[in-house]
């Protein structure tokens, strides 16, 4: 079964601004669809899965999976129905919480064909408004739209997009994986000493030391930067020194009226930085400890 998308759609959910966030899961699936592609296609597209948060006014994607399509001429978009809706129904089976907030396609430029599809998608997740996720594949930036209609007659291919925040939120149980992708991807990791296994997968103890290790170049890079521009070496950029100045004041202060030791802000940071540290190393023993039991299981079953 196939769908046409020549058709003016008969309503469009009214857009209002939100708030985009992605995670890096989705963002890898859309780039691995766009690298298999077939020849005679220069973008991909499919459907976005995730959860939208009304009091936050937040979308949040955390899946997606590719549709297959195909061009009829000129202003028509023909999509693989049975594609899309064999798929969501799998997915909804193990992910009943998620809907379909929206769509993505591979390619930043935005068109007629962007239109029709957009409004087959708007019919998917009303009453709530579609999100366009855009992907550039070359330099890895992404992009959110709502859309709306323009003209005084309703027509499919007639649609505003219009920018919408989007930011990618890295979960703490992702950190360790993404920071192994893109080990080999930053330019700090090549001043920072890493053990000779770079695809190794690190404790969380271990991970925390590399973090902290990053955190430390970059400090010093800061410092040189600051040095550089109090003494002439080079010109200071304001907007530079409006993020270090909100990124300083964030940082809780040590000092604390004299004979009152430190602040309450910093006792604060220092407890809840304490009990994150032990918590890594809870995880850490409990890592090992069940590593331990496994091996003697199996040494004793060989025994037997």
């Amino acid at each position: 079964m196939s769908l046409s998308l020549a058709l003016a759609s008969t309503s469009l959910a009214s857009t209002r601004p939100v708030t985009v966030v992605v995670s890096p899961l989705p963002l890898a699936s859309i780039l691995d669809h766009h690298l298999r592609r077939g020849q005679d296609q220069d973008r991909v597209f499919g459907t976005l899965l995730g959860v939208r948060r009304d009091l936050d006014n937040e979308v949040e994607i955390r899946s997606s999976f590719g549709v297959p399509y195909a061009t009829k001429g000129r202003g028509e978009v023909t999509v693989d129905m049975d594609h899309h809706k064999s798929l969501l129904d799998l997915h909804l089976k193990v992910n009943p919480k998620e809907v379909v907030v929206g769509w993505y396609a591979t390619s930043p430029n935005l068109n007629s064909f962007s239109a029709l599809i957009h409004n087959f998608y708007t019919s998917e997740s009303a009453p709530a408004p579609a999100v366009h996720l855009t992907l550039d594949p070359t330099s890895l930036a992404f992009a959110a739209y709502t859309a709306s209609p323009i003209g005084v007659v309703p027509r499919a291919d007639h649609l505003a997009f219009l920018p919408v925040e989007s930011v990618m939120r890295v979960h703490e149980h992702e950190r360790s994986g993404i920071d192994l992708l893109t080990s080999s991807l930053t330019s700090l990791t090549a001043q920072v000493p890493t053990p000779a296994a770079d695809l190794t997968v690190h404790t969380p103890l271990a991970t925390l030391y590399a973090l902290l290790a990053n955190v430390s170049v970059m400090l010093d890079q800061v410092l040189t930067y600051v040095r550089q521009v109090a003494s002439g070496e080079r010109e200071g950029d304001e907007r530079v020194g409006r993020a270090l100045l909100e990124t300083v004041g964030v940082v809780p202060t040590s000092q604390a009226p004299a004979g009152k030791g430190l602040s309450a802000e910093a006792q604060g940071f220092e407890e809840d930085f304490n009990a994150h540290l032990a918590d890594v190393l809870m995880v850490s023993y409990l890592a090992n400890l069940i590593k331990t039991q496994v091996e003697i299981s199996s040494r004793l079953n060989l025994t037997v």
